[in-house]
């Protein structure tokens, strides 16, 4: 059932609340002795359980490989967010009020983490968000609370100084990139030179692509970054249109092996980003050295032709120079 469907609210609340009882023998308990916490996506959720460390107990609604614009509500949701004390998301999320409203948890706590949150210094700003709401819900825990947050930030900045240190092997800024909106903040953050983005695939139509061909081929663009959970398919053929790298990034946590944390996710995309310019740049290496290798041989074929040419006339001044003498 997809709430984005212009329904009447009070039937959605009557629907949602018969489903939820039909199926609440489904609804896993939530501990007394916690603050359970809703999160729309896992990155929010990742970061909750970070900074809640052992006094919560956080749901992440929206599957990782999902855009959480695109979600539908199951039954068990709404017994989840009746339950809760905190609702923590990012402001995309159509279905999110409708959702509240059937569970009739009038208490909850409704924190917007809006923006993107994909670099460092953008999650450390949602921990701190983060941190504040869990010591408002439950201030009997605060200095956890504050230890896990100063810890979780520590961590941020430790991953940003190793991954800032090995970009700075590379001229990043020397590559064109196109990218998908939603990876802006974080190809800027690693120091790539964006020469135009765009937006959610849906959004774009035959034209809109063509013109993102066009203006890769113009700039010369050598990347383009998708965004894992847009969908891909509209990047692959904008860069197997213009010979270009293509990359995909995550912007949820755990929709790639290996990325259950926020800092895993934005390492992960550092990686790719890395590789590719590594790729690049040996591939410009490679084009060089054949051209100077180019360049040498046409020197040496010159210097041959010269010598010929040399030996041609010399051979000719000696065969005169013969046939006088024998005259």
């Amino acid at each position: 059932m997809n709430l984005n469907v212009k329904w009447n609210r009070n039937l959605i609340g009557i629907l949602f609340m018969v489903m939820a009882l039909s199926g609440a023998g489904c609804v896993p308990c939530m501990s007394q002795d916690t603050v359970t916490i809703i999160s729309s996506t896992t990155t929010l959720g990742s970061l909750a359980e970070e900074v809640g460390g052992d006094h919560v107990t956080v749901i992440s609604l929206v599957q990782p490989g999902v855009c959480p614009s695109h979600f539908d509500i199951r039954p068990s949701h709404v017994a989840e967010v009746e339950q809760a004390k905190l609702i923590l998301f990012h402001g995309i999320e159509p279905w999110l009020e409708d959702l509240i409203t059937a569970s009739g948890n009038e208490d909850i706590i409704r924190v917007n983490l809006n923006g993107p949150w994909n670099t460092p210094v953008l999650a450390q700003a949602k921990i701190e968000i983060i941190r504040d709401a869990l010591i408002t819900v439950d201030p009997e825990n605060t200095s956890d609370y504050e230890k896990n947050a100063g810890n979780a930030i520590e961590t941020l900045n430790e991953t940003s100084e190793i991954i800032k240190a090995e970009i700075s092997q590379y001229n990043v800024s020397e590559i064109p990139v196109l990218c998908m909106d939603w990876q802006v903040s974080s190809v800027e953050w690693m120091g790539g030179s964006i020469v135009g983005s765009y937006g959610p695939p849906e959004t774009l139509s035959v034209k809109d692509i063509d013109e993102l061909i066009s203006i890769g081929k113009d700039q010369q663009a050598l990347m383009v970054i998708d965004n894992l959970q847009s969908g891909t398919d509209v990047g692959a053929q904008i860069a197997a249109a213009i010979g270009a790298e293509h990359v995909v990034f995550s912007n949820y946590p755990s929709a790639v092996p290996g990325t259950e944390t926020v800092v895993q996710m934005i390492t992960y995309n550092a990686r790719q980003f890395i590789d590719a310019v590594q790729k690049i740049q040996t591939e410009a290496e490679e084009i060089s050295q054949l051209e100077t290798q180019l360049e040498k041989s046409k020197e040496k074929t010159q210097i041959y032709g010269v010598l010929a040419a040399v030996f041609f006339i010399v051979s000719a001044v000696e065969a005169v120079l013969l046939y006088v003498r024998k005259k």
